[in-house]
């Protein structure tokens, strides 16, 4: 430390520096081991791997680092907007003599490390489009060699290679190795995969691993396991742990199965499939031949000359009853038309015969006559001395015309 410089006082002076690194000191030894809470901004990564961040509320920031060794164990991506809990130290960045927060770890408020990364990861893979059912490619049907990426000690090698069997004598399998649980095992799972797909007799590739904790299976969640599976040239089944595990593997996998076993039985059902389909096939065949016989059976039936005739003499036989059927109509309906005919022309007759002349002369009338045999109405068509005949029911009278008197009509 550089000496004290006396200035006209008994307090000492002290450099900047020296002042800074008293206040560090302070920081440190009072607040060596805090937890604070708070949300992040201005989240900065550098190259050197060092994060640098600020954790803020309602009326306070603080700056914060957190070195490369301490951020290589956190799970998550340091993004803006975060509620964590920060453990660390105070202490005093002396070029900027401005105090921060050293952290050595993060726990996010509400959800847990591993879930955060998992979600942050699933994000980032959505958007690039690595997880759309579009871009998935079919599982052969038959294929003839099986790459299997997984560990050698591990039950799930066994269950694939059981199921395998099990399923399709014919397919071949070669194990690519891999750790697949600890430091470096995400990598070696990559490496395994890569191996794999240099080669030109590899069909299709099955990852997998069984069961486990969310930590256990984490190698799975890894950006460079996803990227390897979803860049690989050769089609992926994922099965990795049970049933009810999701990882981010079977997430840009091209077919995700529950399980190991699972993901072999998936694998080998092409020869299951295709027998199954050539049952099927060959009974649906029988059924349609003999649906065509019974057809053609009817149909020759149908054209049969005696059948042909029976039915052209039940339509004959059909005819001649709807003619017999129709003449009766014919014949009622002109029976009742003639009977009305017959009833019209006795009421005309006898309206006739009540209009005829015979009665009316018969009720003391007489027609009045011209010589000419015209028949007189009008008195204005005589004239005094004209000769006229009246006719009455018997005889006939004939008339001279003395006097003519027209100011008098008949009204009926």
């Amino acid at each position: 430390m550089h000496s004290m410089i006396e200035a006209g006082t008994k307090a000492p002076v002290l450099t900047v520096s020296q002042l800074t690194n008293l206040i560090r000191d302070c920081l440190e030894d009072e607040f060596d081991s805090v937890f604070v809470v708070g949300e992040i901004s201005n989240a900065k990564i550098y190259p050197s791997g060092h994060w640098y961040f600020s954790l803020k509320d309602q009326e306070a920031t603080l700056p914060c680092v957190c070195f490369k060794n301490s951020a290589q164990a956190i799970k998550f991506k340091l993004e803006d907007g975060l509620m964590v809990v920060a453990r660390g130290k105070l202490s005093v960045y002396p070029p900027r003599g401005a105090y921060q927060m050293i952290a050595t770890s993060l726990e996010p408020v509400g959800i847990g490390e591993w879930q955060l990364a998992f979600e942050q990861l699933k994000k980032k893979l959505e958007e690039e489009g690595l997880t759309n059912p579009e871009r998935k490619r079919p599982i052969p049907i038959l294929p003839r060699k099986v790459g299997v990426v997984t560990s050698p000690a591990g039950a799930a090698l066994r269950d694939i290679l059981s199921a395998l069997g099990r399923r399709n004598q014919t397919v071949s399998v070669l194990i690519s190795p891999a750790k697949v649980q600890g430091e470096g095992s995400p990598e070696e799972i990559a490496l395994a995969i890569k191996a794999l797909e240099e080669r030109d007799d590899i069909d299709v590739i099955i990852v997998a691993r069984g069961g486990g904790s969310i930590e256990d299976l984490w190698s799975f969640n890894t950006e460079v396991v996803a990227r390897a599976v979803a860049n690989c040239r050769i089609p992926v089944v994922s099965g990795v742990g049970h049933e009810t595990d999701i990882t981010i593997c079977d997430l840009v996998a091209d077919l995700r199965a529950p399980t190991p076993t699972a993901a072999a039985e998936l694998v080998a059902r092409g020869e299951r499939e295709l027998l199954d389909k050539w049952h099927y096939l060959t009974q649906r065949l029988s059924s349609l031949v003999e649906d065509r016989l019974k057809l053609a059976e009817r149909e020759l039936q149908r054209l049969s000359p005696i059948n042909a005739l029976a039915r052209y003499e039940g339509r004959l036989e059909l005819s001649l009853a709807n003619v017999q059927r129709n003449r009766q109509k014919l014949d009622t309906a002109i029976d009742r038309l003639l009977s009305k005919q017959e009833h019209e022309l006795v009421k005309l007759t006898e309206r006739l015969k009540d209009l005829g002349p015979g009665n009316v002369l018969s009720r003391g009338f007489s027609i009045l006559r011209g010589l000419a045999g015209n028949v007189i109405t009008d008195v204005g068509s005589l004239k005094s001395g004209d000769k006229v005949q009246a006719v009455f029911k018997r005889g006939r009278l004939n008339m001279t015309v003395d006097s003519i008197d027209e100011d008098t009509a008949y009204d009926q």
